[in-house]
């Protein structure tokens, strides 16, 4: 029974799209030449992507030592006019100083900005990440997250609708 209620609803799909494809709409008829990126102007989207090598500290959310980590960042940003992305990926190795703990950290990090219009005063501001922290010494894994997002409004004035922060041992 669930095979034939696939295949009927399959049927009726394709039966619904071929409806709308007359030969001037097939799949092979002539497509009028879209916008291009000088037409597009404050529009046309610049993007990039890189790896870069990275060295910063965490303190481990277990036993409070500092770990000084060193690895790569693979990153894109994208700014579109009044738009902008950016998200990295972070992959490092340290170790702690007073436990002696080889550590690998795993880092997601996304930031944007948006805004309705060039010149416009009101916008909004987001960044957020996660990241897991795996140890070789038992009871020394810990993941944090953390979340910032602010609203300001056409009156200039700012409002921070969301600033969390935290650290856990997963032990």
């Amino acid at each position: 029974m669930r095979s034939t209620t696939l295949t009927l609803t399959g049927a009726a799909m394709v039966a619904a799209l071929l409806t709308g494809c007359g030969t001037e709409a097939g799949p092979t008829a002539e497509t009028a030449p879209g916008l291009t990126a000088e037409a597009a102007d404050h529009n046309a989207p610049v993007h990039f992507k890189g790896v870069e090598p990275s060295a910063f500290e965490n303190v481990s959310a277990c036993n409070g030592e500092v770990i000084a980590f060193s690895g790569e960042d693979t990153f894109q940003v994208t700014f579109l006019g009044t738009h902008y992305e950016f998200l990295i990926h972070t992959r490092s190795t340290g170790t702690g100083p007073v436990s002696g703990a080889h550590y690998t950290i795993n880092d997601i990090y996304h930031e944007n900005f948006q805004s309705p219009r060039p010149g416009a005063p009101q916008g909004t501001f987001t960044y957020q990440g996660m990241f897991h922290v795996t140890s070789d010494l038992p009871g020394l894994n810990f993941d944090g997250h953390f979340l910032f997002h602010m609203v300001t409004l056409p009156s200039g004035e700012v409002k921070i609708t969301r600033d969390i922060g935290y650290g856990v041992c997963k032990g």
